[in-house]
């Protein structure tokens, strides 16, 4: 492939990168370009973990994988066993690094043990030397592919080649170029790099697509598919050796460890975990899905690695299976795709690694020393040294860079990729006993951290780094073989005799058990300074404002003299927003107030080092806050001494709080303004019930509230009382209530407000005085409190059964829109084809249709009837529905239910007759027949042969309307029960849901209507209702419902029907154009726009719920906004609610409830049409 061709993708590539990182970085400079508590943020934070898989996992894994076997997965164990099993590690970890401003591991090691200069130097200096043969691993993979890319493979086998001819200087000029541009753009380092992050998430996702395609392209294209693969490890002896592994092999334990450290410690992988880090919660989200991210790269390995060895064997170098396969195989696209992969692996973490060690190197190393100089004298308070740092860091980038392009030269063919890898992971693997041991074990200190790591790392050097460098340098050969002095004892490869490990397992024994040995016994011995401890009880219990000392007397500081320090170190913009956010918080809450004077105390103190620790690190921070004191008639180190004492003093009193509050019986815990944990005791783990690990700083009371659901600790009644987003100003205090817990216990807890301006909790356990209290009630309790407690609890079941029944209700009425859209839809229909159907030639077929139609819109009605007594009786629950009683024949009513349900008799064999009666009666008909429709229903479900009878009985002022059949029957005891809910006694002819009888029971009560029952089992029931007798003959219900549809005006009109349902709206279609309107119909409010401006309306009918959020009256009001005039509008909805209705006569909108009745529309229709014809302003009435 040409040269040319490779240069210009890797150049549009890394240009891909710097548009991306350019793009995030303007986008963020209002905050996060996702939320951090969303999916998406989530996401790209274990995307950015994935700089953990450099081009030692894309090219050297599967080098390792055909030498090895499936030991190259250790590599991926570690990290995954850390997410998996030590979220409480890492978020202890996250929440003390923002709580100290850490920008780096080196500040946080520093931070924990004093805010140690000499340890954070060593630390940053060990750092580079461990890591410089990482990055230079990184370009040599780059360049070697490049190399075997254009075909030139000798360039890679030893050919010396000038600087500028070498493909690796190219790389690390563009990586240096990108980090100088997107990882130095602030001084404060704790500050999030969105736009690299968001680089670094796109680099992760090409890298794995790469080697997908790759991988995909070796099995499918190379090895016949998986089958075929899977024939050939079986058969092939050398292809079986992949699969093998053994993990009692020392090993597998040694590279798990130190890959375990390295995924925490290494400095680029510490900076996207913590400093990057957005959200505590991203973690749980890596937990799992960064091990899926890691186990598909490793399944990917394995293809690649059988095909390298099936074709090449031994005669090809194992590292560049992956970008020589596609090469062999004369696929220039592929082989393409596998170098940008390999490109993309590297970049992140030189990247990275490169941002966070120039990080480390000008806050620990060059800015100590430029603070002792006299151009930056910590008194030259006029000079800022902003722009200092950023170029320091940048200078530091080049550097880096330049020092590992010359490691890449030097060692470019001595070593494997692997080798390389692991050779660092051991390195940094030293900081691992006291990174973790400072977390947990407080009387750990400065000395036997230093000596730990020095230890450790001479180890590292003596045992790994000398033999590599015998490759190099054939002078110190003998050493290596012979041992220094000729004692073998001595040999790096076999220390103290100690033969038959591997040189990483070994190197890694013996300088981590070193370390670890020195650490802890120098720990033991050593002594801690005022600020360690203070530190350590930062770091093992989290940091806890506490109520502010005084400093000394003899210091005069002002806060305008912290204002400009910070000012001439972080910047003027964030410095000052910084301290302006500082002094309203103190000005304004209720916690201590800043001095009148404008002297400061240890919190403003405090604060400014915390701010300065993000810019320089925490030890450089702490020096220059010591010298800003010097010279208010203190030396600097007075001043250390001072703070330091101060510092004492808070870890003292909040070491004599911690006590108190342990001593107490009750449990406590402390919050902040924003209800964050502060501090807490052990009492109040144990009456929650709360894992040990579980509460920490910072913590939301929203996510132990949250905890607390999930596992059920909560009933539904008490869950508003947790609710802690409520107006605290208006909230009485202390807030009181119990809390009974699924074990029987009951807490007694009180919220109170607290001077500093946050609260406090206390909980008691006051099981046994309830026990006590029930015990003294139940002995002395006399029978009218027994009447008075029953009184309460039947009053109390009836509001509990109230209000179930009001959430079914409310139940129905939601589901009213859903149920009624298709009833709606065919009422249409079948009214449109009746119109059809009498306006079509006399004929005897059209008669049999018009026949059906008239039979079918009949049933129809019948069925909207139905569903329209069962909404009014949810909304009668709800106490919307109020009974309408009219004197009527009962005549009718017999009529129109012998029509309803003789169709039905005859279907199961049954006689049905319905006598007949000349008597009105005064009554709602509507729920009368309802009554009796349940009646009739309940009669022919449960009678399987035989017939019944529906009849009226005279009785005195009242009419007995009965209803007998010859069915089942129903026993005596089971009389009452069958009018409650969901009540089925025996299996009838066809399944019910059992709310007949309910809902007659209800509606005569409504009614006043006495209902009865008289039945034996075998011989039959009779069900009666008794209703009064009308004063007068009564109004015919028949000449009622005949009123007369006004005829179609002589000029139809333009309709727009509006409705997200098509069946809806070819009805609407149907049926109005069948009546001579024109018809425009829409099924959003866009459409039903563009509708209307290119032909006005003179009426629209329009569906109250829409798709999205906006509704059908939004939309009307945009259309009368745009148009400029009042158009006329119908509401045609399945919403019964009052609020609907409010909102359409706000708007002059008539309103019909679905299914809409087409007389009622015709008539509406016809008096709109009148209305415009005459010229008069009032509009249509259904009524």
């Amino acid at each position: 492939m040409q040269a040319w061709l490779v240069l210009a993708v890797a150049a549009g590539y890394v240009t891909t990168l710097f548009l991306i990182a350019w793009w995030g970085d303007r986008r963020s400079v209002d905050g996060p370009l996702v939320s951090p508590k969303s999916w998406a943020a989530a996401v790209s934070y274990c995307l950015t973990l994935a700089v953990y898989n450099t081009s030692w996992s894309f090219y050297g894994s599967v080098g390792r994988a055909a030498t090895s076997g499936l030991d190259f997965a250790t590599i991926y164990i570690g990290p995954t066993l850390v997410l998996l099993f030590g979220q409480t590690l890492l978020s202890k970890v996250i929440a003390i690094a923002k709580a100290q401003n850490v920008t780096s591991i080196a500040d946080f090691i520093a931070a924990r043990y004093g805010k140690s200069q000499v340890l954070a130097a060593f630390v940053t200096l060990a750092s580079l030397l461990g890591v410089l043969p990482y990055i230079a691993l990184q370009l040599k993979a780059v360049g070697k592919s490049f190399d075997y890319l254009i075909l030139q493979p000798e360039r890679a086998g030893g050919e010396a080649l000038r600087f500028w001819q070498d493909s690796a200087f190219g790389v690390a000029a563009s990586m240096a170029l990108f980090a100088i541009v997107f990882g130095v753009r602030h001084v404060h380092a704790s500050e999030h790099h969105r736009g690299l992050m968001l680089a670094i998430a796109f680099e992760s996702v090409v890298k794995l697509v790469a080697f997908l395609i790759v991988a995909l392209f070796v099995l499918f294209g190379l090895s016949g598919g998986p089958a075929a693969l899977l024939s050939q490890f079986q058969s092939d002896p050398q292809l079986a050796g992949i699969l093998t592994f053994d993990p009692t092999q020392p090993v597998w334990p040694s590279t798990i460890i130190i890959s375990a450290i390295a995924f925490l410690c290494l400095p680029q992988a510490f900076h996207v975990a913590v400093v990057e880090n957005e959200s505590p919660s991203h973690t749980r989200t890596a937990a799992w899905l960064y091990p899926t991210y890691l186990a598909l790269f490793s399944l990917l390995i394995l293809p690649i690695a059988a095909a390298g060895l099936t074709r090449f064997g031994a005669m090809m170098d194992a590292d560049t299976y992956v970008i020589s396969l596609p090469i062999a195989a004369d696929a220039s696209t592929i082989s393409l795709i596998a170098f940008l992969g390999g490109l993309s692996a590297a970049t992140g973490m030189v990247i990275m690694t490169s941002v966070a060690l120039s990080t480390m190197l000008c806050n620990d190393v060059i800015m100590p020393l430029l603070l002792r100089s006299r151009f930056f004298g910590l008194r030259t308070q006029s000079r800022p040294v902003t722009s200092v740092l950023v170029a320091v860091r940048r200078l530091s980038i080049l550097g880096i860079l330049l020092l590992a392009y010359l490691m890449h030269r030097l060692v470019n063919q001595a070593y494997p990729l692997t080798v390389i890898g692991l050779l660092s992971f051991v390195a940094v693997a030293q900081f691992g006993p006291a990174f973790v041991g400072g977390l947990f074990w407080q009387r750990a200190n400065k000395i036997g951290a230093a000596i730990g790591i020095a230890v450790g790392f001479c180890i590292w050097a003596y045992t790994l780094l000398l033999p590599s460098a015998a490759l190099l340098w054939p002078a110190i050969e003998g050493i290596v073989r012979q041992g220094p002095w000729q004692l073998a004892s001595l040999r790096p490869n076999a220390l103290f005799g100690l033969e038959g490990l591997d040189p990483i397992s070994h190197a890694t024994l013996w300088s981590l058990a070193a370390n670890l040995v020195c650490f802890v016994v120098f720990s033991a011995l050593g002594w801690q300074s005022t600020v360690e401890r203070n530190q350590a009880a930062a770091f093992a219990d989290g940091v806890v404002r506490e109520s502010v000392p005084k400093l000394s007397s003899r210091v005069v500081v002002r806060l305008d003299d912290l204002r400009a320090l910070a000012l001439r170190f972080v910047g003027a913009e964030r410095g000052a927003a910084a301290f302006d956010s500082y002094v309203a918080a103190r000005t304004s809450g209720t916690g201590p107030r800043l001095d009148p004077s404008g002297l400061v105390d240890l919190d403003s103190i405090r604060f400014t080092e915390n701010l300065l620790a993000g810019a320089i690190g925490a030890a450089s921070a702490r020096v220059v806050i010591a010298a800003s004191l010097e010279g208010h008639s203190l030396s600097r180190r007075a001043a250390m001494a001072m703070l330091d004492e101060a510092s004492e003093a808070l870890r003292f009193n909040r070491s004599l709080l911690q006590s108190t509050l342990e001593s107490v019986p009750q449990g406590i815990c402390a919050f902040d303004a924003d209800f964050n944990i502060t501090a807490w005791n052990g009492r109040l783990i144990a009456l929650l019930d709360l894992p040990p690990d579980f509460v920490r700083v910072g913590l939301p009371l929203a996510e132990l509230i949250a905890f607390n659901v999930e596992r059920g600790e909560y009933a539904a009644s008490e869950f508003a009382a947790l609710l802690v987003n409520r107006d605290v100003a208006t909230q009485s205090w202390p807030y009181l209530y119990e809390r009974k817990r699924p074990d029987g216990t009951v807490l007694e807890i009180v919220y109170d407000r607290i001077a500093e301006g946050g609260y406090v909790s206390t909980y008691t356990d006051v099981t046994e005085r309830h026990r006590a209290a029930e015990a003294l009630r139940h002995a002395n309790e006399d029978l009218e409190l027994r009447v008075r407690e029953r009184t309460e609890a039947l009053e109390q079941a009836k509001a509990e059964a109230e209000q179930a029944n009001l959430g079914k209700t409310r139940f129905l009425a939601a589901a009213s829109h859903d149920l009624l859209q298709p009833l709606n839809a065919a009422r249409l229909f079948l009214s449109a084809l009746d119109e059809s159907l009498h306006t079509s030639p006399q004929s005897g077929a059209a008669d049999k249709e018009r026949t059906l139609a008239s039979s079918a819109i009949t049933a129809l009605r019948s069925t909207e009837h139905v569903l329209d007594r069962l909404l009014d009786i949810s909304s009668y629950d709800a106490g919307a529905v109020r009974a309408e009683p009219l004197d009527f024949p009962i005549a009718d009513l017999l009529v129109q239910l012998n029509v309803e349900f003789s169709a039905m008799a005859r279907e199961r064999g049954l006689v049905l007759r319905v006598v007949n009666c000349r008597l009105a009666v005064r009554s709602d008909p509507h729920l009368l027949r309802r009554i009796l429709q349940n009646l009739l229903s309940n009669a022919l479900r449960y009678t399987p042969k035989g017939r019944i009878l529906l009849g009226c009985r005279r009785r005195g002022g009242d009419l007995r309307i009965e209803a007998w059949d010859t069915g089942v029957g129903i026993a005596a005891e089971d009389q009452k029960r069958i009018f409650e809910e969901f009540q089925r006694l025996a299996p009838g002819s066809e399944k019910g849901l059992g709310l007949g009888l309910a809902i007659v029971d209800r509606v005569s009560r409504l009614l006043g209507h006495a209902v009865d029952v008289r039945s034996r089992p075998g011989h039959g029931s009779c069900f009666a209702v008794t209703v009064p007798l009308a004063s007068g003959p009564g109004t015919s219900l028949q000449r009622k419902a005949a009123a007369a549809v006004p005829p179609v005006a002589e000029r139809p009109l333009t309709i727009l029907c509006l409705d997200n349902d098509a069946t809806i709206l070819d009805g609407l279609t149907a049926l109005l154009g069948g009546w001579g309107h024109r018809v425009l119909v829409a099924s959003d409010a866009a459409k039903a726009m563009a509708t209307a401006a290119a032909s006005p309306p003179d009426l629209v009918l329009l569906d109250y719920h829409l798709d999205g959020e906006r509704s059908g009256l939004d939309f009307l009001d945009d259309l009368r906004q745009k148009s400029g005039h009042d158009i006329r509008a119908l509401v045609v909805t399945g919403d019964r609610s009052e609020a609907v209705r409010g909102e359409a006569r706000a708007r002059s909108c008539e309103v019909v409830s679905k299914p809409v009745k087409p007389a009622a529309l015709r008539r509406f229709l016809g008096g709109e049409a009148l209305s415009r014809r005459f010229g008069t302003k009032q509009g249509a009435s259904l009524a």
